[in-house]
C-alpha cells in the first residue's frame, strides 16, 4: 500500500465514527425538542380561577450601572396584575442606584435596599437575593439577575406555565447575546455542552428528572422556596441554581426549565477572560468538582469539535489526490464518508444553533469555540487538583477535588 492508502484507514475510521456521532447528536436534539417548552405558550394561557397569585421579584445587583436601566424598564413594563419588585444592591461603588431610582421614580411596585456588608461565609449574590426575600411578600418568587432584558408578558407568561405544568421550580433558558467574537464562537459550544450534559428531556421529566436549573431566571413557589431554607441552604455553592434545582428534587419537588424564545434576553459576559471563567464555574460544579470528569468533557469537546473536522478535511484532500493518481477506490474512501460527516455536522450544528436563536452563520467558529471550551475544562480542572482559588460573589473559594 502506498502511503497515501495508509493514511485513508484512519481517516476512514475517524469519518464514520463522525456521521454516527451527528447523527446521534441529531435523534438526542429531535427528543429534547420533542419535550422542551416554549414561554411564548404561556402568554395565551387564561387567568387561574382563584386570580392571578402575587409575585415577587428579587434582583441582586453589584455595580450594574451599564445594564440596570434596561432590567428596570423591562420589569416596568410587566403586565401583570399583582406584581412587586425588589432591587437589592450589593455594595454598589457605581452609579446603580442613582440611575434606578431615576428610571423607576416612585412606582409604588418598587422596592430598592441597599446592602452595605456580606457575611464571610456568604457569596455577595445568595446574600443579596437572602436580603431581597425579607423585603418581598408574594405568594410566588422570581430571581433574575441585573442584566436581563424582559418582554412585557414574561411574568404572566412564566407563571401561567408553573401552574399549567404543576411544578415547584420553572426556570428558564434565556437567549444569550452574540454580539463580541468570542460569544460568536464560543458562547453556542458551551452552551450545546450543557445541554448535553442536562437533556431536556430528562430534565422536565416527571420520573427521576435530571436537577438543573439557570440563575437568571428562577420562579417558585413561596413555599417551596421557604421548605428548602432559601438563599441559606445554598450559600457555600458556586452555582446556586443547580443547587436549588438538586434541592427541589429531593424534598420531592418537580421543576421544569422553558426556552426563553426571546422573552428573556441577556448579556451574559462582558469579555473573552469573563466568559472563560464564568463557564469555568459552571463546568466544575455540574461536574460535581471531579477533575477526571472535566478533563473527558475537555477532551471530547477537542477530538469532536477540532480533531475530527482537521482528519476530515485531510481525508478529503489525501482522497483527491489518489483520484488524480486514478486509483477511484481508495479515494472514494477518503472522499465520501469524510464529506458526509462534514455535511451531517453543518447540518446538526445549523439545526441547533437556530434553535437556540444563535446565529447559523457561527458554525465557522465553531472549531475555536471547542478549541476555548477545552480550555475552559482543563483549566477549572487544573484549579481543582491545585487547590487555586476561585473568586465569585465577591468570595475566593477554594474547592475540594472529588
Amino acid at each position: 500500500m502506498t502511503t497515501l492508502e495508509l493514511i485513508i484507514i484512519p481517516c476512514l475510521a475517524v469519518s464514520i465514527a463522525a456521521v454516527g456521532l451527528w447523527l446521534v447528536t441529531m435523534i438526542r436534539v429531535r427528543r429534547c425538542v420533542d419535550a422542551s417548552i416554549s414561554m411564548r405558550e404561556g402568554v395565551g394561557l387564561p387567568e387561574p380561577p382563584g386570580g392571578w397569585p402575587s409575585v415577587s421579584v428579587v434582583i441582586p445587583a453589584h455595580d450594574e450601572e451599564d445594564v440596570i436601566e434596561r432590567c428596570a424598564r423591562g420589569l416596568l413594563a410587566q403586565d401583570y396584575p399583582n406584581l412587586e419588585v425588589v432591587f437589592a444592591l450589593d455594595r454598589c461603588t457605581d452609579r446603580t442606584e442613582e440611575l434606578l431610582r431615576k428610571v423607576v421614580g416612585d412606582d409604588p411596585r418598587f422596592t430598592i435596599v441597599t446592602i452595605d456588608s456580606c457575611p464571610d461565609d456568604w457569596a455577595g449574590k445568595c446574600n443579596a437575593a437572602a436580603t431581597g426575600v425579607r423585603h418581598a411578600g408574594g405568594d410566588q418568587l422570581v430571581f433574575t439577575d441585573a442584566d436581563t432584558d424582559f418582554h412585557p408578558d414574561l411574568i404572566r407568561a412564566s407563571v401561567a406555565l408553573r401552574l399549567r405544568e404543576d411544578v415547584d421550580l420553572l426556570s428558564v433558558l434565556s437567549t444569550l447575546s452574540m454580539t463580541r467574537w468570542d460569544e460568536w464562537c464560543a458562547q453556542p459550544v458551551a452552551t450545546l455542552n450543557l445541554i448535553r450534559m442536562h437533556p431536556l428531556d430528562q430534565v422536565n421529566r416527571r420520573e427521576r428528572p435530571r436537577a438543573f436549573a439557570n440563575g437568571q431566571f428562577m420562579l417558585f413557589t413561596s413555599e417551596m422556596y421557604h421548605r428548602l431554607g432559601g438563599h441559606e441552604q445554598v450559600r457555600d455553592d458556586l452555582l446556586e441554581d443547580i443547587a436549588f434545582a438538586r434541592a427541589v428534587r429531593s424534598n420531592e419537588g418537580h421543576a421544569v426549565i422553558v426556552n426563553a424564545d426571546h422573552m428573556l434576553n441577556v448579556s451574559m459576559y462582558d469579555s473573552l477572560k469573563d466568559f472563560c471563567e464564568g463557564w469555568k464555574r459552571i463546568f466544575i460544579e455540574v461536574a460535581r468538582r471531579r477533575p477526571r470528569r472535566l478533563v473527558g468533557w475537555g477532551i471530547r469537546a477537542f477530538t469532536g469539535g477540532v480533531v475530527a473536522p482537521l482528519i476530515q478535511v485531510l481525508s478529503i484532500v489525501v482522497g483527491i489526490m489518489l483520484a488524480m493518481q486514478g486509483n477511484v477506490l481508495a479515494s472514494t474512501l477518503g472522499i465520501a464518508p469524510a464529506s458526509a460527516g462534514l455535511v451531517l455536522q453543518a447540518i446538526a450544528l445549523a439545526w441547533i444553533y437556530r434553535l437556540g436563536q444563535a446565529p447559523v452563520s457561527g458554525i465557522i467558529g465553531f472549531p475555536v469555540g471547542s478549541a476555548i471550551l477545552t480550555w475552559v475544562m482543563f483549566d477549572g480542572a487544573r484549579d481543582l487538583i491545585s487547590g487555586r482559588p476561585i473568586r465569585w460573589g465577591g468570595r475566593d473559594y477554594v474547592l475540594k477535588s472529588n
